[in-house]
């Protein structure tokens, strides 16, 4: 009689790595599967825990939009930061020509464009409307001028701005110096005031997202309580009965950033048509910007972590509470 070949049946077999990770990865795939189909089956509790988290989503984002575009609209102000140095009227083109040098020369100084009186003039007959009254003037009254434009570094420096100030009004044939940069270092303090209270609000309203889903995955793993300790007894790891849930969690929170990027792009469609009419008033090409491919990317990144966050807090807090008796 011939031996018994002990190498059958499923205790003698050895599965190699191939064929382990082809069965891990089948079942990550039905998992994800069978986690988005018991969300469909339940519609009302899916629907209004998306729309929950794609709100709480939503806020931080259109805030951050806001506060972009705002220093978007800024940044095209920045050349207006200038300061406008009066020459002397009389002045010698020689002095003229030594005072640009010296500006030029300054710290703190980026570019120097000079405007004679005559160009003044001249812009100031097309620009004005008062161009056939000037002809009855027996002299120019516009005197030279040189626009000095400070360094920019995203923010406007007063005090960087005064010292310059200081040493242009000191230079020989210089007559007066104006400089309007308040304004803009109001914006720049607004600006970033409103990068605080968007990072503020966006950890309030992620704490509130993470509580969201986890609770919607206590409830899951409530009433899925007999089939996971059937599981356990036939000797399922934790690991195993974590995945569905964390895949539940996962697509909540990608199904929340999604919504979360429409009701944005929506929002920003609806009222774009009215932004552009108010910047055609004031000659300005100015158009509002959404959150791009990148911005979009990285909210459903968020909307993924927060999601598969909350559902591993939940997991690994109330699957231990279930252990067969």
């Amino acid at each position: 009689m011939a031996a018994t070949d002990n190498s059958r049946g499923a205790i003698g077999q050895k599965l190699s790595f191939a064929h382990r990770w082809r069965g891990y990865k089948a079942h990550h795939r039905e998992t994800l599967s069978a986690s988005l189909v018991k969300m469909l089956h339940e519609p009302m509790q899916t629907v209004l825990t998306v729309m929950v988290i794609a709100i709480a989503l939503a806020l931080p984002a259109s805030l951050y939009v806001t506060v972009d575009n705002v220093q978007q609209l800024g940044s095209n102000f920045d050349s207006s930061a200038q300061i406008t140095v009066f020459v002397n009227k009389g002045a010698k083109p020689e002095a003229i020509e030594s005072l640009e040098k010296k500006l030029n020369g300054m710290t703190g100084v980026t570019s120097v464009e000079y405007i004679s009186a005559q160009q003044a003039l001249l812009e100031f007959k097309a620009l004005s409307g008062f161009g056939s009254a000037l002809r009855y003037l027996e002299d120019n009254p516009l005197p030279a001028v040189f626009l000095v434009q400070p360094m920019m570094e995203g923010e406007v420096d007063l005090v960087q701005a005064q010292q310059i100030i200081t040493a242009i009004t000191a230079l020989p044939v210089v007559d007066d110096v104006q400089i309007d940069m308040a304004w803009l270092q109001r914006l720049y303090s607004l600006i970033e005031m409103g990068h605080k209270i968007v990072l503020a609000l966006g950890i309030t309203l992620g704490i509130g997202v993470l509580l969201v889903i986890g609770n919607t995955i206590r409830l899951a793993i409530e009433s899925r309580r007999n089939e996971i300790i059937v599981v356990k007894l036939v000797g399922g790891t934790n690991a195993y009965v974590r995945r569905p849930f964390l895949y539940t969690g996962l697509l909540l929170g990608l199904f929340g950033a999604l919504i979360a990027s429409i009701m944005l792009f929506s929002c920003l469609m609806w009222i774009s048509s009215s932004v552009e009419n108010l910047a055609s008033l004031y000659q300005s090409q100015y158009r509002l910007q959404g959150l791009g491919i990148t911005g979009f990317l990285s909210l459903m990144l968020i909307g993924g972590v927060f999601g598969l966050g909350g559902a591993w807090i939940a997991v690994s807090r109330h699957l231990r509470d279930i252990e067969p008796r």
